[in-house]
């Protein structure tokens, strides 16, 4: 029985040690290159959380998530992020989203002209190469 509670200890101290080192290492592996965007202008962070981040955000919709996932939007690389912002402006433009059922319930989530170019001027001026 003592063999097997120091086996236990053993194993124990090294996955510490394990996430220690290892945690370090993985956040300066994912530290932001030249190549990605991690924060949204703000005028452009407060129309998508109002509109979009109820579906596209946490607690998302599977469906939802899997084409735009707001959460990971500092993981995409400057050219997956041009597209999906390309994406987005297209979307809203021809009234695609917010959805119908979204309309219908939260009218006030359906981002208004305004918006909708705030959010197209700063697809538009993402150059992912």
């Amino acid at each position: 029985m003592k063999k097997i509670n120091f086996i236990m200890a053993v194993l124990l101290a090294i996955s510490i040690t394990t996430v220690l080192v290892i945690s370090p290492l993985k956040a300066i592996c994912q530290k932001k290159t030249s190549t990605q965007i991690n924060v949204f202008p703000e005028n452009v962070s407060k129309i998508l959380i109002s509109s979009c981040a109820g579906c596209h955000g946490d607690n998302g919709k599977k469906m939802a998530m899997s084409m735009w996932n707001f959460n990971k939007w500092g993981t995409y690389a400057a050219e997956k992020q041009s597209k999906k912002a390309k994406q987005i402006c297209n979307a809203v433009t021809k009234g695609k989203m917010p959805p119908s059922s979204i309309k219908k319930s939260n009218p006030d989530e359906i981002p208004t002209a305004g918006q909708i170019d705030i959010i197209c001027k700063w697809a538009n001026s993402l150059n992912g190469k």
